[in-house]
């Protein structure tokens, strides 16, 4: 945003005005280890008028600043805030679904607050705020926050195992069998539940993360693991489901898992 001549040249005053009165203060309040009196004199001549000035030079620069935060503050309520959010999460390599004021970000939400000019990105019970809502600022803050996020490396072998061991236990208790019949559908909620069940494990790889994960693992795993087939069951209904995003954009509501053991009973 570029304010009009009268506003910048207030504010270069005020500028010009701090720096003169920072810079020979600086010096004062070393006299009393140089000693240096000549400096000292020099340096309150300086100072003086400066700090006379000053009421007037901030008066005209506060007014300033105060029309400036009421353009942004509309800027921010137009539509063309939201296009250019969001055209520079895109360029900064986000892939998000949502709208303006709340995004996912898989394994992130992002959340701006007009009401406290605040944007919140979170991720499972972690938080993390700012208040720079100029858009490419914002959107280099997200960007490498979620960058960093997607640069940890995605096992599908060790998250396949993991899938396993859930869905034993989560699929006999569904179906109240004491002997494990593979082949039939459990809640991937249930999953997730199963292996975070200590609180710390859930702090750990909060419900984001494994979100995160399912969406690597439809994305890019084989979904075959030595005699285990995984079939992910998809719903209409997102509420019932837990929505990944690929890495095109596109969103899945995945709501349960089947695994097949594909040579006769496992052991």
């Amino acid at each position: 945003m570029n304010g009009n001549g009268s506003n910048n040249d207030n504010l270069t005053a005020l500028n010009a005005a701090v720096n003169g009165i920072a810079k020979s203060w600086h010096i004062l309040k070393q006299t009393d280890k140089t000693w240096n009196v000549k400096n000292a004199q020099q340096q309150l001549e300086k100072i003086r008028p400066l700090i006379q000035g000053l009421a007037n030079t901030w008066q005209a620069a506060e007014d300033d600043l105060t029309a400036q935060s009421d353009q942004i503050c509309q800027m921010l309520q137009n539509d063309d805030y939201v296009l250019s959010l969001e055209q520079e999460l895109r360029a900064a390599g986000v892939q998000f679904s949502g709208s303006f004021p709340s995004y996912m970000l898989p394994p992130f939400k992002l959340n701006i607050s007009l009401d406290t000019y605040e944007a919140r990105l979170s991720l499972g019970r972690k938080n993390e705020r700012t208040s720079d809502l100029n858009p490419q600022r914002l959107a280099k803050w997200v960007g490498v926050r979620y960058k960093k996020v997607l640069a940890r490396k995605f096992n599908a072998t060790a998250f396949m195992k993991d899938l396993i061991e859930a869905y034993r236990l989560a699929n006999q208790l569904k179906y109240h069998d004491k002997k494990m019949v593979w082949g039939r559908a459990v809640p991937i909620t249930d999953l997730y539940d199963l292996l975070t069940v200590k609180a710390a494990a859930r702090q750990d790889y909060p419900k984001q993360f494994f979100v995160f994960d399912l969406g690597l693992f439809k994305e890019s795993a084989a979904l075959e693991l030595d005699r285990y087939r995984f079939e992910l069951g998809f719903a209409r209904n997102p509420t019932r489901a837990m929505t990944v995003v690929d890495s095109s954009g596109r969103e899945s509501h995945i709501s349960s898992l089947t695994i097949y053991c594909d040579e006769g009973d496992d052991a």
